[in-house]
């Protein structure tokens, strides 16, 4: 039986091939990916004509999450069957996120309505990804010992994971749950008249295709996760090396963000409330898994 199975380093290379083409496709040119390019259709009804729109910071935080929690824990450990959780369980919400775009009013006014649109949806989805995530489940069925680094280091990778798991995780869930309210505590819409407030901060309207970015993001976020529910190993150092890939990368994304100001709009308060205090928390948590990476 065991000859039929999938290998896990069949699987994670395949996984790492794909993400990293996903992942630099919208970290170098977020919009013309979501346009299709020039020889594929538009993968949305609309896509935002403005460069500088916030979807597109969206769509580079959910590539950094597949770089950072996919494609470097390939890199550094090909055999993982640790890894062949995570993205199994990605794969599978993928899969299920996908259904509920195409076939619910969810995101009406994101989903294309071209029929070359579609087939592209239909292909990479239910013919691509589905072969994908049959391929990663089978790799997981091998029994496998909890991978553990006997070696000292300044801060325990159980502590270290356990913070990243709930620093993560909370995010995660407000990204799935409450896209708008948090997108609204870091962005704003200059161009709203009497908005709605929630604690001092202006509400979005939100568009359909933000909303699917964003639960895009939180799914990625949680699955990654979930991984480690399933290894059972809390201490697990691919979990602590991928997460701080993950987390470094996301910050420096946040301060060439309010640096730089790539994308429309933040204001000064939520500068000083939210972006600030965030970039703050997150180098705490780069610190703590910086920690439980170097040896004592």
């Amino acid at each position: 039986m065991s000859s039929v199975i999938v290998q896990p380093i069949t699987a994670n290379i395949m996984n790492a091939v794909m993400c990293g083409l996903f992942s630099f496709g919208l970290l170098v040119t977020p919009q013309k990916f979501m346009q299709g390019g020039r020889y594929q259709k538009s993968w949305f009804k609309t896509v935002p004509e403005e460069r500088d729109n916030k979807v597109f910071y969206i769509a580079q935080f959910f590539a950094f999450l597949m770089f950072g929690g996919i494609v470097v824990p390939a890199l550094l450990n090909p055999n993982s069957q640790f890894l062949c959780y995570q993205t199994a369980v990605f794969h599978g919400v993928s899969l299920l996120h996908t259904i509920i775009f195409m076939c619910s009013d969810l995101y009406k006014n994101a989903r294309p309505v071209d029929s070359g649109s579609k087939s592209q949806w239909y292909f990479m989805n239910f013919v691509v990804g589905l072969s994908f995530f049959i391929v990663t489940f089978l790799a997981c069925l091998h029994s496998s010992e909890n991978e553990v680094d006997t070696k000292e280091t300044y801060i325990t990778k159980t502590v270290a994971n356990t913070l990243m798991l709930c620093f993560s995780s909370v995010f995660g869930v407000l990204f799935i749950l409450a896209p708008r309210y948090l997108l609204s505590f870091f962005w704003e819409d200059e161009t709203l008249q009497n908005p709605e407030t929630l604690l001092g901060f202006k509400l979005l309207n939100m568009t359909d295709l933000e909303a699917w970015w964003s639960r895009c993001v939180g799914c990625a976020i949680l699955c990654l996760n979930l991984g480690v529910l399933i290894d059972l190993n809390i201490a697990q150092p691919l979990y602590t090396a991928g997460s701080l890939v993950t987390v470094s990368t996301l910050t420096l994304l946040n301060l060439h963000q309010v640096t730089m100001r790539p994308y429309r709009s933040i204001s000064a308060r939520q500068v000083c409330l939210s972006w600030i205090p965030n970039i703050l928390m997150s180098g705490v948590v780069i610190g703590v898994l910086a920690s439980a990476c170097l040896y004592v």
